[in-house]
C-alpha cells in the first residue's frame, strides 16, 4: 500500500508523519519526526523568518526515519488559522426522484457563503446530517428517492496568508503537491466512532500555548473556537511564581498532583545540579488551579453561543499534550464544568498517547481520502470545490 505524509503545524512544533492503513483498519506508522519551533500565538507565527527552515528539516528527518522521499503532504491546519460555519438547507423537487451526485454537488456550492471571499480557502464541506422526506436522517443521500432534502452542512475556512506561508516553505523543500485539511475535523473524526457522531461531542484540545474547543456532529463541525493558552503558560506561571527556571518548572509540571488535598507540610522536589530545591504542593498546586480556572473561563467563552440546557447533554473530551498529563486536570475540570470529563487518546497501538491525536488524525484522514480518491468520481468534484 502506498505511504501517505502529513503535517502537524503545533504551537511548540512541527510535527511530520508517514504511514499507511494496515489490518483491521489501524495505522502503520513507519517514519517520524517532531521538530521544536517557536511556534504561533493569537493567531501569527512568532518567528515567522524561521518558517521555512523548521518545516524543511520536520521533512528532511521524516523521510530519513522512513526511508522514502515525500513528493506529496496532507497539512493540517489549525483551529487558530481557520473560519467553522454550518448552513442550513432545504430543497423541494415536486415529485420524487432519485438523488444523484450533482444534486448534492449543488446543495454543497449554493450554501457556501464565503466561495468569493478573498482571504479565505475552503478546505472541508461536509454534512452534519441530511434529512429526507420520510424523516429517515442520513450522511450519505446519494441514490435515495426523496421529493424533499433538508439539513445542516459544515463548512472550514483556511485563512489564505497561512497556506501561501507554508506553500513558500514546501515549495522550497521540493514539494508542490499539497493538500490541506482541517487538522481539528481530522483529530475529532478520528478521536470518535461513527456512532459517537451521531450525536454532538465537544472535544477540547489543549496544546502548549493554544488550545482549541470544537463540536462534532455527523461528518463536521458544528463548531470552533481557538484560545491562545495551554500547558507552556502552566509552565511559565511555576517558574515566575516559584522563582525556578523553566525546566525546573518542565520537571515540577509532571510531579503535580491535584486528586488530593495537601498538607502544610506536603511538598515536590526539583533538581538544580547537585541540590534538590523543595517545592511546597500547596503553593503550587493553588498556580495551576488558577491557571486552570483561566483556561476553563476561555473554554466557556467559546461555548458560549450554546444554550447550557443543550451543551450539558454533550459528552465532554479533552485530549493534547497541554494538560491531559497532569494528575487531577481531568477531575477539576469536570467539577468547574459540572460534567464528566474524559481524556481521549488516539486507538493505535505505536501512539496511543493524547498528544499524538491530531498527527494521528491527519494520517487517518490522508491515507481515507488517497484511498478513496481512487475510485470516487464525487469525491474528486469535492476536492475541485475546496480549490475554487
Amino acid at each position: 500500500m502506498k505511504n501517505v505524509a502529513v503535517m502537524e503545524i503545533g504551537t511548540s512544533k512541527i510535527g511530520v508523519f508517514i504511514g499507511n492503513k494496515g489490518i483491521n483498519n489501524t495505522i502503520n506508522v513507519i517514519g517520524s519526526f517532531e521538530q521544536s519551533y517557536s511556534g504561533y500565538y493569537n493567531g501569527e507565527f512568532v518567528e515567522p523568518e524561521k518558517l521555512v527552515e523548521d518545516i524543511g528539516n520536520a521533512l528532511a528527518k521524516a523521510e530519513i526515519s522512513a526511508g522514502e522521499n515525500i513528493k506529496k503532504v496532507f497539512v493540517g491546519v489549525p483551529a487558530d488559522f481557520c473560519t467553522c460555519m454550518t448552513k442550513s438547507f432545504v430543497r423541494s423537487f415536486g415529485d420524487k426522484f432519485k438523488l444523484e451526485d450533482a444534486d448534492v454537488l449543488d446543495i454543497y456550492e449554493q450554501s457556501n457563503e464565503l466561495k468569493d471571499n478573498p482571504n479565505y480557502v475552503l478546505i472541508s464541506c461536509s454534512p452534519i446530517y441530511f434529512i429526507l422526506d420520510d424523516g429517515r436522517k442520513l450522511l450519505n443521500p446519494i441514490g435515495e428517492r426523496t421529493s424533499r432534502i433538508s439539513g445542516e452542512i459544515s463548512y472550514i475556512y483556511a485563512e489564505k496568508q497561512f497556506i501561501s506561508k507554508v506553500n513558500v516553505a514546501l515549495r522550497q523543500f521540493g514539494i508542490s503537491l499539497v493538500e490541506y485539511i482541517s487538522a481539528t475535523l481530522a483529530e475529532n473524526t478520528y478521536l470518535l466512532s461513527p456512532s459517537k457522531r451521531e450525536n454532538p461531542s465537544v472535544i477540547i484540545d489543549c496544546g502548549f500555548i493554544s488550545s482549541s474547543v470544537s463540536i462534532t456532529e455527523g461528518n463536521g463541525l458544528r463548531l470552533l473556537n481557538s484560545f491562545s493558552a495551554g500547558g507552556g503558560q502552566v509552565v511559565s506561571d511555576l517558574s515566575e511564581c516559584l522563582n525556578i527556571s523553566y525546566r525546573e518548572a518542565e520537571e515540577l509540571k509532571k510531579q503535580i498532583v491535584l486528586s488530593v488535598v495537601p498538607e502544610l507540610g506536603d511538598g515536590y522536589e526539583v533538581h538544580r545540579q547537585n541540590q534538590t530545591i523543595p517545592i511546597s504542593m500547596v503553593e503550587a498546586n493553588e498556580i495551576v488551579c488558577a491557571r486552570l480556572d483561566m483556561i476553563c473561563s476561555l473554554i466557556n467563552r467559546c461555548l458560549d453561543t450554546i444554550p447550557k440546557n443543550q451543551l450539558y447533554k454533550m459528552p465532554f473530551y479533552l485530549t493534547g499534550g497541554g494538560i491531559c498529563f497532569i494528575k487531577g486536570a481531568r477531575d477539576y475540570l469536570s467539577k468547574t464544568f459540572g460534567v464528566n470529563v474524559e481524556i481521549i487518546s488516539p486507538p493505535s497501538l505505536q501512539f496511543t498517547k493524547p498528544n499524538y491525536s491530531v498527527e494521528l488524525g491527519l494520517l487517518n484522514m490522508g491515507i481515507t481520502q488517497e484511498n478513496k480518491r481512487k475510485t470516487n468520481w464525487f469525491l474528486n468534484l469535492i476536492k475541485k470545490i475546496t480549490k475554487r
